[in-house]
Parts: C-alpha cells; sequence; structure tokens
C-alpha cells in the first residue's frame, strides 16, 4: 500500500472521521507531511554545515521558523532559522556550559538538493545570535591557575571580581581582584584594574606587580562559523554575554 492508500484508509477510520471534522483532508496531511518532511531534511543540511564550518564537537539544534511555512520549503528560501549549541568550549559541562544561539535569516536551501543530500553551500543573508559563557567556563578556558572569578563586579562597566593567590618569594598570598572583559576580533580579553589585599592590609608592590600579570588573559571564542564576529558584550551577574552577528554569510559542508 502506497502513501496516498495509507492516508485514505487513515481518513475512513474513527481517527481520520475526527481529523475531518476538524477541516483536514488526506491531501492537507499528504502537503503537511511533505512540508515538515522537506523543512526536516533543511534543519539537518544547517546542522551538518555549522557543526562542520564551526568545528563542534557535539550537533547542533535547529529549529525551522518564519511563515507561510509551505512557501518557505518550495521555494527554498527560509526567513528565519534558529540553531542551538550547548558547551562550546567542550569542558564536558552536564548543565549545557556555554551556550551559543544563532539566528539565521534569508537562508536559501534548495528543496530537491536537500532531499537527495547534495547540499554543498548554504548562503545565508544575514546573522545575529548571543553566547551565554558562565564564569566558571571562562575560568576554565583561561587555565589560568590559583585565579578564580567570584562574579561581576556592581558599578563597573562590565566589571568581574576575582581572586589570585600570588607566590612571592616564600610567601603566598590570596589578593582580591577588581578587573574588566572586553572583545578584540573574536577573543575575551579580560585585565584587572584593581587589587586589594584579602587580609586588608597594603598591598606589596612584588605581590601587585605579579597579580596584576599573573590574571590577565585572553580566550578565543570558539564554535563560531567563518564570517561569524562578536559585536559586543556585556557582564551579567552569573555569565558573560557575548552579542554576535555576520552578513552575507556562506556556509560550507
Amino acid at each position: 500500500m502506497d502513501l496516498a492508500q495509507n492516508v485514505d484508509a487513515f481518513f475512513h477510520d474513527e481517527v481520520g472521521r475526527a481529523f475531518r471534522e476538524e477541516g483536514l483532508t488526506p491531501g492537507t496531511l499528504v502537503e503537511h507531511y511533505v512540508v515538515q518532511l522537506l523543512a526536516s531534511y533543511a534543519a539537518n543540511q544547517i546542522a551538518s554545515a555549522v557543526q562542520s564550518d564551526a568545528h563542534l564537537a557535539h550537533r547542533p539544534k535547529v529549529v525551522v521558523k518564519g511563515f507561510p511555512f509551505l512557501t518557505q520549503v518550495v521555494s527554498g528560501h527560509y526567513s528565519h532559522i534558529e540553531v542551538t549549541a550547548t558547551d562550546v568550549f567542550e569542558h564536558g559541562a552536564t548543565n549545557g556550559g556555554a551556550v551559543l544561539h544563532l539566528d539565521f535569516a534569508g537562508v536559501q536551501i534548495s528543496a530537491s538538493k536537500a532531499l537527495s543530500n547534495a547540499v554543498k553551500t548554504v548562503p545565508v543573508k544575514q546573522v545575529t545570535g548571543s553566547v551565554a559563557i558562565p564564569f566558571a567556563e571562562l575560568q576554565a578556558a583561561a587555565g589560568i591557575s590559583g585565579v578564580t572569578i567570584t562574579g561581576a563586579a556592581p558599578g563597573v562597566t562590565n566589571g568581574i571580581r576575582a581572586t589570585a593567590v600570588v607566590t612571592v618569594g616564600p610567601t603566598t598570598t590570596t589578593v582580591l581582584l577588581t578587573g574588566t572583559v572586553t572583545f578584540v576580533g573574536n577573543s575575551l580579553v579580560a585585565k584587572p584594574t584593581a587589587i586589594a589585599m584579602a587580609n586588608g592590609k597594603p598591598v606589596p608592590a612584588a605581590v601587585r606587580a605579579s597579580a596584576l600579570a599573573h590574571a590577565a588573559f585572553s580566550v578565543r571564542l570558539p564554535g563560531l562559523p567563518p564570517g561569524v564576529e562578536i559585536t559586543g558584550l556585556s557582564v551579567a551577574p552569573t555569565d558573560v554575554e557575548v552579542a554576535l552577528g555576520a552578513t552575507t554569510l556562506v556556509l560550507t559542508r
């Protein structure tokens, strides 16, 4: 029994009668099935292209949005596709780690090529997105021994607080740091701007110099397809929130 016969039989049983009462016909059901199938293939092509281009260890989740849905699928032009990837630093975070969100606008995927798995390139008109990086993930990516990011620094633009264990000669000291996070290209750059002793005493010059040099770091943001760039960032109470963007992007498989 072929697809059309299956659908016809379905519409003549009790469940099928319920569907007819809702205004669904065999034709609309087949249409819905085909549209969903094509959208699924398109999402699969996007997932493969993003994973390949961004060198992601895990396959991202892709959701096709936009309306009218049928027009998008038939024309191969999708107005809005959402991509989500977790644990982009590949730290094995059980809570999702750093989470990347990308919104693709104006995506071109031929229906025939999607069905035959022959998509090699995926043109995208515009990309916006974000990545939320928990402080623990940023600290692990920095890989600086003895430095612990403890939270945001109130009253300091894009400010963070940290502790650092500094050894100068035979003496080990814990200091409190305030710093800022900025970006250069697609790297996050943290620089300490103020220091105090945890015990409230004056900071020795040698400890100050060592701590300020030791605690500065730069971390390249992984998980971005070529052409997607950092456009801004802000420090939230528990993480660093990075804004992303791109125009006239072409994903490749």
